[in-house]
């Protein structure tokens, strides 16, 4: 009889045992939920004179998200910011737009979860964009730009040393004053158990952009992006990649630039116009041939038709606010050396972009790029008659450094500008300083690594980036 009253009390025991661990359990998993439903952002995405984009991402449990904004002195103007997009099957992003801004003014936004202001511990603000053009000078503009961001994930990571390296030098980056960063491809890095379907592609943006480091860069300043072979699919993927839709589709739910592509030509290449700066990004993978087709083929293409056509008309219709015409792809683009991939290597398309740069007497560009794991700037004298093109490529910001560069003949390379090799985690922090009126504005590249130490700086007031005796 005693086993019995033993055994029964203990059932009953076992069972209240249980039911209080299922209710600490439900109890535990809610405060984690409610402590943690942001799983990345807000990030500032587009910024313009009157309108500005913020970009978040939310664990599913979030019923109503919503962006309540207004000028820093002015709460009593606050509204309510237009939701453009829904979550997707396969992520719980938003995209707000914040309409009705005023120029060169000051804006607090604040993020509510059912209706519930969250508290961040950095600034979410941002500046709209000066009228400036026929009015009074130009404005200074500063904005960090690089590539090459692999965050270590050991589950699909490959065997042997961490490919990932310090991720703390996205803290040095927030800590610049700058308008915004240009992301210049392999942004993340897919893995083999990514790019084989759309549900892992966004498992790896959303394991990338959730890192905590990340986030208080992500507030700092407005952010744009193009995109590299990591980011678009597997290791030097091309127009063939099968699931490239499903990649761009990705690609705009995890960015928020202004616009992707042409109407009839998709793609994320766009044009953003800052200060007397233009910016073409271009997409180097969406309509790209394969590598493996011979440099001289008819049909081996690396932007494509109608691309190369957006960026020959985006060049002409520059008018004369603009000094700086800034051409930004994932690849390099000058160096005459890289046996890796180039944008040298589309013979056809490189010289038919060469010949029309020169030919059409078009001043101030520069080429941005990202890829190599290394920053080194190169240069491209197209004749006697012409100025001096220059190709300042920045990486990496994360992944491993491309630390054995002097086992190959690219270490001698003949078209690098002297002490512009880097070989170890960085950025390059770009300003455009100086008198418009007074035709005396300077552009000044300083390649910063991850302590925050200036490692070189080269500067080019903008008669270099003229046509000698040019009108």
């Amino acid at each position: 009889m005693k086993h019995w009253i033993i055994l029964i009390l203990g059932g009953v025991f076992f069972l209240v045992g249980c039911q209080q661990k299922q209710v600490n359990t439900q109890t535990e998993a809610e405060d984690i939920y409610t402590e943690e439903q942001l799983v990345a952002g807000p990030m500032l995405g587009y910024v313009e004179h009157r309108e500005a984009m913020v970009w978040l991402e939310v664990l599913t449990g979030v019923q109503n998200v919503g962006i309540n904004y207004y000028p820093i002195d002015s709460p009593a103007l606050a509204r309510w910011a237009d939701r453009i997009t829904e979550p997707s099957a396969v992520s719980n992003v938003y995209h707000f737009t914040l309409q009705e801004l005023q120029v060169n003014s000051t804006y607090q936004y604040d993020i509510y979860f059912d209706e519930v202001r969250q508290e961040f511990p950095y600034p979410t603000q941002f500046k709209t964009r000066v009228l400036w053009e026929y009015l009074t000078d130009a404005p200074d503009l500063t904005f960090l730009f690089g590539s090459c961001n692999y965050v270590n994930d050991s589950l699909y990571d490959r065997a042997g040393a961490a490919y990932g390296q310090d991720t703390k030098i996205f803290e040095t980056m927030t800590q610049q004053p700058a308008d915004f960063m240009l992301w210049l491809g392999d942004n993340t890095y897919y893995r083999p158990a990514d790019y084989s379907s759309a549900s892992g592609m966004a498992y790896r943006n959303r394991h990338t952009r959730s890192q905590p480091v990340l986030q208080p860069f992500l507030a700092a300043m407005s952010h744009y992006a193009i995109w590299d072979d990591h980011d678009f699919g597997a290791n030097d993927a091309d127009k063939t990649f099968d699931l490239k839709q499903q990649s761009l589709m990705l690609f705009k739910q995890y960015w928020a630039n202004k616009t992707y592509g042409e109407a009839g030509n998709a793609g994320v290449y766009s044009k953003i116009q800052m200060a007397d700066a233009e910016f073409f990004l271009l997409d180097d993978r969406y309509h790209r041939s394969p590598n493996r087709y011979p440099d001289k083929h008819s049909d081996k293409e690396f932007l494509g038709k109608r691309q190369m056509q957006w960026l020959k008309e985006g060049l002409m219709a520059s008018n004369r606010n603009v000094n700086f015409r800034f051409i930004v792809v994932g690849n390099q683009v000058l160096n005459p050396v890289n046996d890796f991939e180039c944008f040298r290597h589309f013979t056809n398309e490189w010289e038919e972009l060469m010949e029309f740069i020169v030919q059409h007497r078009i001043e101030g560009v520069v080429f941005l790029s990202g890829d190599r794991h290394m920053t080194e700037m190169n240069f491209f004298q197209p004749s006697k008659e012409f100025y001096r093109l220059h190709d300042v490529t920045s990486s990496p910001l994360t992944s491993r450094p491309f630390a054995t560069i002097a086992d190959y003949k690219e270490f001698y390379n003949p078209a690098r500008v002297d002490s512009t090799l880097l070989t170890e985690q960085n950025f390059i922090k770009a300003s455009i300083t100086g008198s418009f009126l007074e035709n005396d504005r300077t552009l000044t590249f300083e390649a910063i690594d991850a302590s925050g130490k200036v490692r070189w700086t080269k500067s080019f007031h903008e008669n270099d980036l003229k046509v000698p005796n040019g009108e």
